[in-house]
């Protein structure tokens, strides 16, 4: 079960999302991951036969399995909620932190809809996925619109200047984010969501127990986990107990909030419930 997520965290998930489709038990299928890592990565994982769903034998292999499992039950989910949103009149669909999503290309509705999609990232990704998308389409495709953005530096309100509308409904995503920002960021980018949100909208991001943030001895592989993310100085900097951040939403004026530990996930998706639930876990929210 080695995997190198490599130096980049959005890569790395897209990786355990591509490694996700030589697995025998596929749950999740993303024909449009593959073009964004070459043909040899293609190969070794479909050689080595991972098996990233068998139960792991030490520290390092049971921690990636919980991250890998989360990985791909958190993409199903979000799924979901974009589907239903989209289904009840979604007209948008916002990706903050986007890294190499593929929805604008796995979900039918959204190009079946005709929903404006936007994917805010840092500089340096949008570049890559803009011209991994170039060499494979010709163009982009009608429809995305690639944002560079960083938000502990940059104006969230500048999506309007790329055509984003807020008086339109619109899904909001935020994956995979917040936890690698100051809690002030955070607070920010869900206050910013909260005003622009109509009231036919959707907010689903993610978030983290903050024991994810500091080696300790209640979550197995976490010094190994903080000492790679140390290395390529992309840091877990903020992490809220769930029943905190219930109230903290709550504060800032969302409302049906829905909170979804790990397990939570496995038991709507898979009717199981076998992994921890002291990790991450995913919110959905209106206002």
């Amino acid at each position: 079960m080695n995997i190198d997520l490599g130096t980049s965290t959005n890569k790395g998930t897209a990786l355990l999302k591509f490694a996700h489709q030589f697995q025998p038990d596929r749950i999740l299928h993303d024909e449009f991951v593959s073009w964004f890592f070459g043909e040899s990565i293609a190969h070794a994982l479909q050689a080595n036969a991972l098996k990233l769903g068998i139960e792991p034998t030490n520290e390092a292999q049971e921690f990636l399995h919980i991250a890998y499992w989360y990985t791909i039950l958190r993409e199903i989910y979000g799924d979901r909620v974009i589907t239903e949103a989209i289904a009840s009149g979604c007209q948008q669909l916002l990706l903050l932190g986007a890294g190499y999503d593929t929805r604008f290309f796995r979900l039918p509705q959204i190009r079946e809809e005709f929903v404006a999609t936007f994917e805010v990232d840092l500089l340096k990704t949008i570049e890559d996925k803009q011209e991994v998308l170039i060499n494979k389409l010709g163009q982009l495709p009608e429809g995305l619109t690639l944002i560079p953005l960083d938000f502990n530096q940059d104006d969230l309100n500048t999506l309007a200047d790329y055509g984003f509308n807020r008086t339109l409904a619109t899904a909001y995503v935020w994956q995979g984010v917040s936890y690698y920002l100051p809690q002030a960021s955070v607070s920010l980018v869900l206050d910013f969501m909260r005003s622009q949100m109509t009231s036919d909208s959707v907010l689903i991001f993610d978030a983290c127990s903050p024991l994810m943030t500091y080696k300790n001895d209640q979550i197995p592989g976490i010094a190994a986990s903080i000492d790679h993310l140390n290395r390529i100085g992309e840091p877990f900097l903020f992490g809220m107990n769930s029943d905190e951040m219930q109230a903290w939403l709550q504060n800032k004026g969302f409302r049906a909030i829905e909170i979804l530990q790990q397990n939570d996930l496995e038991a709507m998706i898979l009717r199981r419930r076998t992994l921890p639930n002291n990790m991450w876990y995913v919110v959905a929210a209106r206002v």
